[in-house]
């Protein structure tokens, strides 16, 4: 009988397991009893404050277009920075999730307290920093203390911008890659002329800080707070600059916005890469204008200084910092960078070359240009700054306009500048 028993109790447990093995494999039809239905993702908006210009159409284009592909359920919307400052965002508690700023500004707001090392997030979203110009990580680390409070998206390269009509005009051979500042001032002096009672200038330089930029130089110590501008770099950047303001017609008497775009009265202008500006998209087709390399001095061949570019971040205070991350790892994804360089006018912080190769090929305002200009000079990794640099660089640029405007000599206008510099800071620390 025990026998018979244990026997009918295998049976019974066989059948028992082969039909539980049946229905593993089994899936519910939808509206049947226990079937799993998806429960799509709550949507999440996360507010964005672009300390660096986002337009709205680099929102839809860079932003929110990749995103909805990836995660529909997850929108970006920006704070109107024109009607609130990042200040007020954060002393009225307002929420935001995502920022955009320039590896030179982490100094400036961060007594604000709104960064915070986002090492874990990006490791749990899987980016690989090995992907990025490692220059570009280096610097990072070195203006977060060690730390990651960005991803590096965009590098801020710079150019000599000209116009060509105005050197037709006059006779004058277009500039060439490599060319020197002294070689610069010659070309200047020959495209400064008035002509039918218009009075044509030959370089604008932009400003202080970027004739000064390939010197290396930092007005303010990051460690003792201190303003050291008195030294041969500064010297040799402001008369620099005033010899370019001097033999052309005092160009940087205003902005080259105007002069180079609209009046077209300037020959050249040295600056950063502008061709994200709107300006050359309102002078499409009314501007006859080409790129060489940005100047150097002569000896320091190629070198444009240190690194400047752009990131993302992740706000300390926001409630969504994985969405954050999840959105930041596709923004830094191969797709996004490749539509990024061939239409924008933006130049890839990722490493491989075929992102420069790509450079402005679906941009018709870059067609036909020396584009790769923008990739020709080097740059040295990026400098730490204090928080009081950004008043520093205003007071330098201040005394800069003083001297090209003949109030003082250059020894007096940067010792000025240094008096000027540390008694901000000193009444800053009193605060």
């Amino acid at each position: 009988m025990r026998t018979l028993r244990t026997t009918a109790t295998a049976a019974v447990t066989v059948v028992a397991l082969l039909s539980a093995g049946c229905s593993q494999g089994q899936t519910k039809e939808p509206g049947t009893a226990g079937a799993k239905v998806e429960v799509p993702p709550e949507p999440i908006t996360l507010k964005l404050y672009d300390v660096q210009v986002v337009s709205d159409e680099d929102l839809e284009i860079l932003y929110n277009g990749p995103i909805k592909k990836k995660y529909p359920y997850i929108t970006v919307e920006k704070i109107d920075r024109t009607k609130v400052s990042l200040q007020d965002v954060i002393s009225t508690n307002q929420p935001f999730d995502l920022f955009t700023i320039g590896n030179s500004e982490f100094a400036k707001y961060e007594d604000l307290g709104f960064f915070e090392d986002i090492t874990p997030l990006l490791n749990k979203s899987k980016l690989d920093l090995s992907r990025f110009d490692p220059r570009t990580i280096e610097s990072t680390k070195n203006v977060s203390h060690g730390a990651m409070y960005g991803v590096p998206f965009a590098l801020l390269t710079c150019a000599l911008f000209y116009n060509k009509d105005i050197f037709d005009k006059f006779g004058v051979s277009y500039p060439k890659d490599g060319m020197t500042w002294d070689q610069v001032v010659e070309t200047a002096k020959a495209l400064t002329r008035q002509d039918s009672g218009v009075q044509y200038m030959g370089i604008h330089p932009e400003a202080f800080v970027r004739v000064s930029k390939p010197l290396g130089v930092n007005p303010v110590d990051p460690v003792t707070h201190k303003a050291s501008v008195t030294g041969e770099p500064y010297k040799r950047a402001f008369e620099l600059g005033k010899l370019l303001n001097d033999v052309s017609a005092n160009a940087q008497k205003t902005t080259y916005w105007n002069p180079f775009f609209r009046d077209k009265t300037i020959g050249m202008v040295a600056t950063y890469n502008i061709l994200t500006s709107p300006f050359f998209k309102e002078t499409e087709g009314k501007l006859n204008w080409d790129m060489v390399q940005y100047p150097s001095f002569s000896d320091m061949p190629n070198n444009a200084g240190p690194y400047s570019f752009h990131l993302y971040g992740i706000s300390k205070t926001s409630k969504h910092k994985e969405a954050a991350a999840k959105v930041i790892e596709l923004l830094s994804s191969d797709e996004v960078h490749m539509s990024m360089v061939r239409s924008t006018g933006r130049v890839s912080a990722l490493k491989d070359p075929k992102f420069q190769q790509a450079y402005g090929a679906d941009n018709p305002i870059l067609k036909g240009k020396n584009i790769q200009a923008m990739f020709k000079s080097t740059y040295t990794p990026g400098l730490q700054f204090s928080k009081y640099s950004g008043n520093a660089s205003t007071i330098m640029e201040a005394e800069y306009k003083n001297f090209l405007n003949n109030k003082y000599d250059v020894n007096t206008a940067l010792r000025t500048a240094e008096e000027k510099i540390n008694q901000t800071i000193a009444q800053e620390l009193k605060k």
